[in-house]
């Protein structure tokens, strides 16, 4: 019964899911393609980089970064804020949107009519949006991939970059989870969504602009942002702590939207 859900959810999806994949793939390859010509000129880049504000630097975290590699590139491109973002704006849509859509829709209806468990079906549906958001991050690494055979890249650490890109999907479940633990509670997409991205901008505000506005260090480690740090991953590695914790304090909100949707009015 689990698993019909879970493809039936991912069959709603397949659409959106091959664009995503197609979307993210040839954006990654064409960011690879152009770094042989930016890394010509890197020391420029690099310079102008070292007299940026320091608000400036702050924000998108590129004080600390080698442009002149292809992992301090990717870094500053991407990694640090934009496709994170990205990762996060459709992980949240779509958390947003498996109950609370479904229940506005009045589809929830002839769900619930079956006899499948409440919290399974939850559970299957969250399930599937984790798999469309790795099947998504794979696109991005094979993207990477193939920019780097075909501009002939050498002395590339295609593991350590897949481990990068792979970081970001703890972020992405655990605003997607928050979102998801909101229609739980109270059903409605749009409240879920709305709470859910203003959460994730102002306490992104607070993890980045953390050192130029001298916010204390205990507020700084609210904000799931700190515990994401894609500035440094591909410099430092993964930090399996702060994965741990993103995934369990999404797994404890999807438990709690299990809890609180088994014992409430779902609108039907």
């Amino acid at each position: 019964m689990l698993s019909n859900v879970y493809l039936k959810t991912l069959r709603d999806m397949r659409r959106p899911l091959f664009w995503w994949v197609l979307g993210m793939f040839l954006f990654t390859f064409y960011f690879v393609t152009i770094y042989p010509s930016m890394q010509e000129s890197s020391a420029d880049i690099q310079s102008y980089v070292d007299n940026l504000p320091e608000s400036f630097k702050a924000m998108f975290g590129v004080d600390v970064l080698d442009i002149s590699t292809l992992e301090g590139f990717l870094t500053m491109e991407l990694l640090s804020m934009f496709y994170p973002i990205m990762i996060l704006a459709f992980a949240v849509s779509y958390g947003a949107g498996l109950l609370g859509g479904e229940e506005e829709s009045g589809t929830l209806e002839i769900l619930l009519a079956t006899p499948i468990p409440r919290w399974r079906v939850l559970l299957a549906k969250f399930s599937a949006l984790i798999t469309f958001t790795l099947v998504v991050l794979l696109a991005t690494w094979l993207g990477i991939m193939a920019g780097i055979a075909y501009t002939g890249l050498k002395d590339v650490d295609t593991v350590n970059i897949l481990y990068g890109v792979l970081n970001m999907a703890p972020l992405g479940l655990f605003f997607a989870a928050v979102a998801y633990f909101l229609t739980g509670v109270r059903g409605g997409k749009g409240t879920a969504l709305g709470v859910t991205l203003a959460l994730a901008a102002g306490t992104y505000l607070v993890h980045t602009l953390s050192d130029v506005a001298s916010i204390p260090e205990w507020l700084q480690k609210l904000s799931p942002w700190y515990y994401y740090d894609g500035v440094h991953v591909l410099r430092d590695g993964v930090d399996l702590f702060n994965v741990a914790l993103l995934l369990g304090l999404a797994a404890l909100l999807v438990g709690g939207a299990m809890w609180f949707f088994g014992r409430r009015d779902a609108g039907v």
